[in-house]
């Protein structure tokens, strides 16, 4: 059997784009041999502790001091000189590479190897985290925490937990319609609805029962005062 062509990465284009929050950020075409790929890394309101960390221009006459054109600079020569020639599938040599570059600790692990260091010798998809209410920095109601969010842990497969996700933020989207009418369903940063409410009605619909329940990301570094956690 004859052996198959080896992917090379042959060029690297970054840009500035706008995010579905009007926010700029990085967009990158990724060049091989065998085609091209695209993809974009929109930022959050909020940053934890050990998020990843922007790269913002800071010029306050362009984007609010928000643009990315030192991002895409670094991009375009910096990263692109480092990666072209290399085969995208070896991720090891993608991240030693960036690594190499970037010469700071704070590095979050990748998806395989949280798995082997779980125990997992396979790789599954995780109960998926469905935002149904936005608060804090994302949504300006009263609510504290940024994110009220629904784990469907009673789904047997991806597709069924994406169903039962589906289905309680339309049910939820009834609930807030019929208590505060139609301007009551406007939603925050991340989608989801904004109400002052504390009640779990539209899981109760659903007829899912204990099948969902109810998770917090809670932004809890936009707590904190003087960078210590208190």
């Amino acid at each position: 059997m004859r052996k198959g062509i080896r992917c090379v990465i042959t060029k690297i284009k970054a840009r500035q784009i706008i995010d579905s929050r009007g926010i700029p950020t990085v967009e990158v075409d990724l060049y091989t041999n065998k085609g091209m790929y695209r993809a974009a890394a929109p930022g959050g309101a909020s940053t934890g502790l050990y998020g990843a960390v922007e790269l913002r221009d800071g010029e306050k006459g362009k984007f609010l001091g928000m643009g990315v054109s030192r991002a895409v600079k670094n991009v375009n020569e910096k990263i692109a000189e480092a990666l072209i020639g290399l085969d995208p599938t070896v991720q090891s040599q993608i991240d030693q590479a960036m690594i190499d570059l970037d010469k700071t600790e704070n590095k979050v692990p990748l998806y395989k190897h949280i798995a082997d260091i779980s125990g997992k010798a396979s790789v599954v998809l995780p109960v998926p985290a469905f935002t149904l209410i936005n608060g804090g920095k994302h949504a300006g109601n009263n609510l504290s925490a940024q994110g009220i969010m629904i784990l469907p842990i009673g789904a047997s497969t991806f597709e069924e937990a994406l169903q039962m996700g589906s289905e309680a933020y339309h049910h939820l989207k009834a609930v807030i319609s019929e208590r505060y009418g139609p301007t009551g369903c406007n939603v925050g940063e991340d989608g989801g609805f904004t109400p002052n409410i504390s009640r779990q009605d539209a899981i109760d619909r659903t007829g899912y029962g204990e099948r969902i329940k109810i998770a917090m990301d809670v932004g809890a570094s936009e707590f904190c005062i003087g960078g210590n956690g208190t």
